[in-house]
């Protein structure tokens, strides 16, 4: 019987078997109190509880990505890197001689739905590391990933999730949004050009979406810089596309206009923020726009001026990572148009599948294996593509540092080397 079945049968009986253990170990009390009854049932556990192993010869990684919705145009990229990145992987060594399979399941967002497509891919699938791009159904799955001991990757989440000795499981390649946030305000104040002494900013958002809960530390950070910071500007879902888009957006361009800010930070997907700034560049304002790495990518390139913190590698920018990703596009789809976020997945499947062959031993892979060897990264290189990684036992950020890019002839350019906030 497989290991992650036999375990989940094993849980209910065992939690009777440790509150007898615990009572019986009362007759043992050697005057240390509850310290010697917690050693010895934790030396009871350590031998009694079997780290679930995988001798495979196919390595399985689950993906929940939406294919439509809020996160379904950069969702569907992401899938496509990750499954082409996959596929050159396999036409090569693999992990050591072990395939990789990707097995995606569309996150429709509906609870009932991606929590039976969870399950599927633990129980029946036995997916060794698991991957979720919606910040939504991250924050809901994120007590699942840790009572199935599950190493997950997500696109991002709060800072707090980072946290490795509360949330031990969670991992990511991307800078956190706070992080990323306070890179956009270091920017701003030292690197824009900006000839003031106080730049002011005004931030733009979704009223109705995760994505404000780090915007106060931000702003505390960039008040420490000098800036000043106007009022929130929150998008309904009636201003984020629809033929009636227009009339939503107007009075929210005349609390910018009112303000009149140097900077508008856009907390917005690629779509949303497109939507925006068609709008808004019909107007007069001196306002020059910066956007979060969600909201940045290949999209905007009708916008030139337009700044964007983005770790990511724009598709076919000149470096060492992007050769296989060129050669891969040529071979199997070179009239296909991508954005970063094919590159964010294509990064995400070469830092697993690293972990992978790391995490290899005699007994097979397993889940706490994989785990411990991402904690064991440090600057891990994939060549441009990303920054260099670091995971450890304590911060499972992996890096703090982005580089800013600026729309020019509608193109992604490099407009600043790597700006780092330090850990």
């Amino acid at each position: 019987m497989n290991s992650n079945l036999r375990n989940s049968k094993f849980q209910t009986p065992l939690g009777h078997l440790v509150f007898g253990i615990w009572n019986l170990f009362e007759i043992w009390d050697l005057g240390f109190g509850n310290w010697s009854r917690l050693f010895i049932l934790s030396l009871f556990l350590c031998i009694a509880l079997p780290v679930p192993s995988f001798p495979l010869s196919t390595l399985k990684v689950g993906a929940l990505i939406p294919h439509s919705g809020r996160w379904g145009d950069s969702g569907r990229e992401c899938a496509r890197g990750m499954l082409d990145a996959a596929k050159w992987l396999n036409q090569r060594d693999g992990a050591y001689g072990r395939k990789l399979e990707i097995i995606l399941i569309d996150d429709s967002s509906q609870a009932a739905e991606f929590l039976a497509a969870y399950r599927k891919l633990n129980e029946a699938d036995h997916v060794l590391v698991l991957y979720v791009y919606s910040v939504e159904t991250a924050l809901a799955l994120i007590p699942q990933f840790h009572f199935d001991r599950i190493p997950a990757f997500v696109s991002f989440l709060p800072s707090q999730f980072y946290n490795a000795s509360k949330y031990p499981y969670v991992f990511s390649i991307n800078p956190t949004p706070l992080d990323l946030g306070k890179i956009a305000m270091s920017f701003i104040s030292d690197k824009s050009g900006l000839q003031v002494k106080k730049p002011k900013i005004i931030f733009v958002g979704s009223s109705n979406r995760l994505g404000g809960y780090f915007l106060d530390e931000t702003k505390e950070y960039a008040r420490a810089l000098g800036i000043d910071i106007g009022p929130d500007v929150w998008l309904s879902d009636s201003s984020q596309g629809g033929d009636q888009a227009e009339k939503p957006i107007s009075p929210l361009l005349s609390t910018i206009s009112g303000y009149n800010p140097d900077f508008a930070y856009l907390t917005l997907t690629s779509k949303e923020a497109s939507l925006f700034l068609q709008e808004a560049t019909k107007t007069n304002s001196k306002t020059k726009w910066i956007c979060s790495m969600r909201a940045f990518d290949e999209n905007l390139a009708p916008f030139d001026g337009v700044f964007g913190v983005q770790p990511i590698s724009p598709f076919g920018e000149d470096v060492p990572g992007m050769a296989a990703i060129k050669e891969a596009h040529q071979r199997w789809h070179p009239y296909d148009s991508h954005t970063v976020s094919y590159v964010e997945g294509w990064a995400t499947i070469q830092v697993i599948s690293e972990a992978l062959r790391r995490s290899l031993s005699g007994q097979g892979f397993s889940r706490e294996k994989v785990k411990l060897t991402l904690e064991g990264f440090k600057d891990f290189v994939t060549g441009g593509l990303t920054p260099p990684l670091t995971f450890t036992s304590k911060d499972h950020r992996p890096s703090v540092e982005s580089r800013v890019f600026v729309i020019k002839d509608g193109k992604l350019s490099r407009h600043t080397g790597f700006i780092s906030i330090g850990r």
